[in-house]
């Protein structure tokens, strides 16, 4: 088999908990998920698709390296840490019967929560648009004075003989190792202020039809102090729904709660409500490409869609 290509940066290991299941065979089985393409419109736009094929881009975190070892260092990396004893953890937050967790357990949960922050492609396409912009401005600039060349950093960078798409490309490649790297480094660096004072929380909707969505870029982040909380602030509230009913949030209460223990609220009538809405809404506001949930879940949101906007 060749190296992986195909890098997922929302974990099929994850998106199977939202999903419908076919065995195709003793260990085949098949998970597909309904999807609705951004912009939502309505329930015309529902789709089943694998998980196989969604959330993926070819070479996301492959690196330069002589051995498909150095080359996939990220791949591995990512999966050996966050994403291998997932579903055990899935299990353990879902069982209301686990009220305490170890100091091993809750590392692993902050770790993949964070991870599932910065693992997206919107840090990604966020910096490659800035920097679409900046080339645009100097490639132009340099054309504008008849200049093959320009200077940025003290570094000349030639121009000569490529249109401006093609430099954009060429420089979008060359700079792939550079964000996939600056992306694993925020993970670390924000796992280690987050475990200082997380807590774990499990918010469960009961004795309701409501359901959570989830997208491809599953965590949302709130700060109720600030209108505009910043992505990298430690004191943020990260959340993600690990299925249509059950929302894992990490909450900064450390100096206030015991840290060993989950925190959970059955949520109904009201609450419910309220929870399910500001989690959808995030959620759909921030994706990408696409929502994601179960056929009910996706066309109770869309049918409600105007409450959202």
């Amino acid at each position: 088999m060749g190296e992986t290509k195909r890098m997922h940066y929302v974990p099929r290991t994850y998106l199977k908990h939202f999903s419908n299941a076919t065995v195709k065979g003793p260990n085949d089985i098949l998970y597909r998920i309904h999807a609705v393409s951004v912009p939502w419109l309505d329930d015309s736009q529902l789709k089943l698709l694998s998980i196989t094929d969604v959330c993926l881009e070819n070479d996301l975190y492959a690196l330069p390296g002589q051995t498909p070892e150095e080359r996939l260092f990220l791949e591995n990396m990512y999966n050996e840490l966050y994403e291998k004893n997932y579903d055990s953890y899935y299990t353990l937050l879902t069982d209301e019967s686990r009220e305490k967790i170890s100091p091993l357990e809750r590392r692993a949960i902050i770790s993949f929560v964070v991870s599932m922050f910065y693992r997206n492609s919107s840090w990604g396409n966020a910096y490659n648009k800035l920097m679409d912009e900046t080339y645009a401005k100097v490639f132009t600039l340099a054309e504008e004075h008849g200049n093959e060349s320009f200077f940025m950093d003290d570094k000349e960078i030639s121009i000569a003989g490529k249109t401006l798409k093609e430099f954009q490309k060429e420089n979008k490649e060359k700079d792939r190792p550079m964000v996939a790297l600056s992306q694993a480094q925020r993970i670390f660096e924000l796992i280690r202020l987050r475990l200082i004072n997380d807590v774990v929380t499990i918010v469960k909707l009961e004795n309701t039809n409501l359901e959570f969505i989830t997208g491809d870029t599953p965590v949302t982040f709130r700060d109720s102090s600030s209108k505009h909380p910043m992505p990298f602030d430690p004191y943020n509230t990260l959340s993600i729904p690990l299925d249509n009913k059950h929302l894992l949030q990490l909450r900064p209460w450390g100096h206030e709660l015991d840290k060993d223990v989950i925190g959970r609220m059955d949520a109904t009538s009201i609450i419910a409500e309220g929870t399910t809405i500001i989690n959808n809404y995030f959620q759909a506001a921030q994706a990408g490409r696409f929502i994601f949930g179960t056929e009910l879940g996706l066309r109770m949101f869309l049918k409600n869609k105007d409450k959202y906007k």
